[in-house]
């Protein structure tokens, strides 16, 4: 796109950030290895690196499962794509089933054979190294950015759309903000951006931002590296006229109050912060951020009991929440 991302969004009025209510759900799992399902008969097991915010998830619908005996695993094709016809490329009809058999060694050997869509493998290798073990993060952001100079090619191949459908990746983009969708460039782009704030590269990871469609992750991506970078105003523009309406709306709100806050309007801030926390339905984490950033904004009004107050409502639901014992000690 050769628009900024926050003109795209255009917060303004007249358009505003429009985002669709999930379905309810239940999950259940540990660190790195969860299954979720929800009201839409959808179920997600998801695994990851825990602790990244990388995840990949494969799903399954209850309803497609109806009359099955064969339990679904992963690496199987998710949705029903139709195998390549008789006389289709037999590249394509290699990678098929390399997906069918869903590992990282059928898909290395149709790479190796077939160099013409190398890249396509490697496009579809990237998102089952992020579900396995390994937790070296310069090595991934390396091969994520070996994919994202070859964006526009993925773009405009046929057989990685087709065939990148098969599966779902869920972003953790915060405590308490998921957001599952089909692989693809786009998913692409946000995990390479998180991998690039892994590695302290915010600049880069918000350049990689600007380029992606508007929609709810991108958001959430510009606006930490904004934060990350100081970029205040920048924050406050991408972040106008917000409503809460989900996790994600309120985080940004969050966001806001962070930036009115260091651009030393405090008391924007602890209003902005309310209305984060306006709805109880918010995710608990996304919930206690706001008490934390409140607590600290508190806190640099002097407010040393209203920020304890604030601290101490975190440590009854959430004794672990990342900075609340340092930053009641030094209360």
């Amino acid at each position: 796109m050769s628009l900024r991302f926050r003109r795209s969004m255009k917060i303004a009025p007249g358009l505003r950030l429009n985002f669709s209510k999930s379905a309810l759900g239940l999950s259940f799992g540990v660190p790195g290895a969860r299954v979720s399902i929800n009201t839409r008969g959808e179920i997600y097991g998801s695994t990851g690196i825990p602790g990244t915010g990388l995840y990949n998830v494969e799903r399954t619908s209850l309803k497609a499962l109806k009359g099955r005996r064969k339990k679904a695993v992963p690496g199987e094709l998710i949705q029903q794509i139709a195998p390549p016809k008789l006389f289709e490329p037999r590249n394509k009809k290699a990678l098929f089933r390399a997906l069918k058999e869903g590992n990282i060694e059928a898909l290395e050997k149709v790479a190796a054979k077939f160099p013409e869509i190398s890249y396509i493998c490697d496009a579809l290798i990237f998102p089952r190294l992020l579900m396995g073990s390994s937790t070296d993060v310069k090595g991934l952001s390396a091969k994520a950015e070996a994919l994202w100079k070859r964006k526009s090619d993925l773009e405009n191949n046929p057989l990685f759309f087709e065939y990148a459908k098969g599966f779902e990746v869920t972003l953790i983009v915060a405590p308490g903000v998921s957001i599952p969708m089909q692989y693809g460039v786009i998913a692409l782009g946000l995990s390479y951006i998180e991998l690039l704030q892994l590695d302290k590269r915010y600049e880069e990871a918000l350049a990689v931002a600007e380029t992606l469609p508007a929609n709810q992750a991108t958001a959430l991506a510009v606006c930490e590296n904004e934060l990350q970078l100081a970029r205040w105003k920048d924050v406050l523009e991408t972040t106008e006229e917000i409503e809460n309406i989900d996790e994600a709306t309120a985080l940004l709100l969050i966001y806001r109050a962070i930036a009115l806050r260091e651009s030393g309007l405090p008391d924007a801030a602890i209003e902005t912060l309310r209305l984060a926390r306006s709805s109880k339905k918010r995710h608990e984490d996304v919930l206690n951020k706001a008490l934390y950033e409140r607590a600290l904004t508190y806190k640099s009004l002097g407010k040393a009991t209203q920020a304890r107050k604030d601290l101490e409502k975190i440590m009854a639901t959430d004794s672990d929440f990342p900075g609340v014992t340092d930053l009641l000690k030094n209360l």
